[in-house]
């Protein structure tokens, strides 16, 4: 498991560049996990900063480098139609990015998905765990 801080670093960007992408993660309490939260971004540790709040713990299951923004729209459309039937619907605060899909499942799932349009298969939280 991975931080943003920590894929900004191995890229060696600042916090306010860019690194476009799509990811699976979740948030943790006390050893306590949150749902899986699958979703688009293009700054790795602006989603770290919003979700560990309250005394959350971030953490990247995965996190695949996509070459622009509009890719991680393209990506996050075919993942919510593909996913579908694991989407959690109706959460107390209208969350629409949670699936009942475990973090190393749902970075399966977007594997095959990123394969099947095309995109080069690049997990940043997997390149960083192999070169430490």
């Amino acid at each position: 498991m991975i931080t943003g801080h920590q894929i900004h670093e191995y890229l060696g960007l600042t916090s306010t560049q860019d690194c476009y992408g799509v990811y699976a993660g979740f948030q943790e309490i006390d050893g306590h996990r949150a749902s899986t939260k699958i979703g688009r971004s293009k700054n790795a540790q602006a989603i770290q900063r919003g979700r560990a709040q309250g005394g959350a713990n971030w953490w990247f299951e995965s996190y695949f480098s996509l070459p622009t923004n509009a890719d991680t729209h393209v990506v996050e459309k075919a993942i919510r139609k593909t996913l579908d039937s694991q989407h959690i619907e109706k959460t107390a605060q209208r969350q629409t990015e949670l699936y009942y899909l475990s973090p190393e499942d749902a970075t399966t799932e977007i594997k095959g998905i990123l394969r099947a349009l095309g995109y080069e298969v690049r997990d940043l939280v997997e390149e960083i765990i192999i070169d430490d």
